[in-house]
């Protein structure tokens, strides 16, 4: 059995990952140690993290982990190789990798700032972004529109289940009181007092 590193979470708002972040790049440093570069609205940054790890760290912070994210965008899409993942239900950050997230040259992008991708070759694809810059990526186009139309399908299935559950909800028109007598096991129901 593989022994599971000791995991410390250590998080801080130049690793956040939010609306703002334009896509994560795997970057090589002179030791050739594996971290990122967080692409953002208004700059970059250098992380000493590997993406894979970063991306887990954000989830982690928000009570999740990159284990659940794929399993939970699995659930809902069905099995998938290079699941787009949710980050930020809320505020409706997904992240799309380029290729599977477990390769260390996989560039993650957020979905909603990918604005069209031309292809170049068989196998190279030009993605425009919403900053007005642009990275080419190794893979079909085809390839990439497919990941891009599932990460599409994730967020509109998760908006669907947002708005199932919110119109759901229903203002309770008995209250309940409940209380449990000295010595007793259960509570008891009292309706209308």
């Amino acid at each position: 059995m593989r022994k599971r590193k000791n995991f410390k979470l250590e998080m801080n708002i130049e690793k956040e990952i939010g609306q703002e972040t334009v896509l994560i790049l795997p970057d090589y440093d002179e030791h050739g140690c594996l971290n990122s570069v967080m692409y953002h609205t208004d700059g970059m940054i250098k992380i000493a993290s590997k993406p894979f790890d970063l991306i887990d760290t954000n989830l982690r912070f928000r009570g999740s982990s990159m284990r659940g994210a794929v399993e939970g965008s699995a659930a809902i899409l069905g099995k998938l190789n290079k699941n787009p993942i949710i980050i930020d239900r809320d505020k409706g950050v997904i992240l799309l990798p380029s290729k599977s997230a477990i390769l260390d040259g996989c560039v993650w992008l957020s979905l909603q700032h990918i604005m069209e991708c031309i292809s170049l070759d068989a196998r190279t694809t030009k993605v425009n972004l919403s900053t007005g810059s642009s990275i080419i990526l190794d893979a079909s186009k085809k390839s990439f529109q497919r990941r891009m139309e599932k990460a599409y399908e994730l967020q509109f299935k998760m908006e669907a289940q947002k708005r199932f559950f919110e119109s759901g909800r229903v203002i309770p028109e008995t209250t309940y009181h409940l209380v449990k007598q000295a010595g007793g096991m259960n509570y008891e129901h009292r309706a209308g007092e």
